[in-house]
C-alpha cells in the first residue's frame, strides 16, 4: 500500500469501492469535473463510513446527474443494498425516473401512500409523502 492511500485510509475494500466506474453511455455525456470531483469525494466518505454528506451545487450544475452517478457506483460495488432518492416534487420524481435515473430499469421504483416493496433496490420519494400522517 502506499503512502497517499496510508495517509487517506484507503483500505482495499474502501478503494475496490472508489474505483468503481461511473456509467457511461456509448458517446454519452460524462461527468464534468466538478461534478467528478463532487461524485468522488462522495462515494469516498461512504466507502469509509461516513453516514452524513452534504453537497451543495448551484443551479444548472447538474445536482441529479451528479447524484446519478453516486448511486451508481454505490450500487454498482455492492456497498449500498437499498437507495433512496428524495425530491420536493412529484414532476422530479417523474422526470428523474424517465431521465437520468432510467439505467436502473426494473430495480427501480416510486414510493407511494408509504408503501415500501423491499424488492426494488433504488427508491424514488417526495419526502412530503413520507412524512404525512395517515389520515383516520
Amino acid at each position: 500500500m502506499n503512502a497517499i492511500k496510508i495517509a487517506k485510509g484507503i483500505t482495499e475494500k474502501v478503494e475496490s469501492i472508489i474505483t468503481e466506474d461511473y456509467f457511461q453511455e456509448i458517446q454519452g455525456k460524462t461527468p464534468r469535473y466538478f461534478q467528478r470531483v463532487a461524485i468522488n469525494r462522495a462515494v469516498e466518505a461512504v466507502a469509509k463510513a461516513q453516514n452524513r454528506i452534504l453537497l451543495v451545487m448551484a443551479t444548472g450544475t447538474g445536482k441529479t446527474y451528479t447524484a446519478f452517478q453516486i448511486i451508481w457506483r454505490l450500487w454498482k460495488s455492492k456497498t449500498k443494498k437499498r437507495i433512496l432518492f428524495l425530491v420536493d416534487r412529484n414532476i422530479l420524481a417523474d422526470q428523474t425516473m424517465i431521465n437520468d435515473f432510467k439505467h436502473f430499469g426494473d430495480k427501480m421504483t416510486k414510493i407511494k401512500n408509504r408503501n415500501v416493496d423491499k424488492s426494488y433496490e433504488v427508491y424514488m420519494a417526495l419526502y412530503q409523502a413520507l412524512l404525512e400522517q395517515k389520515k383516520k
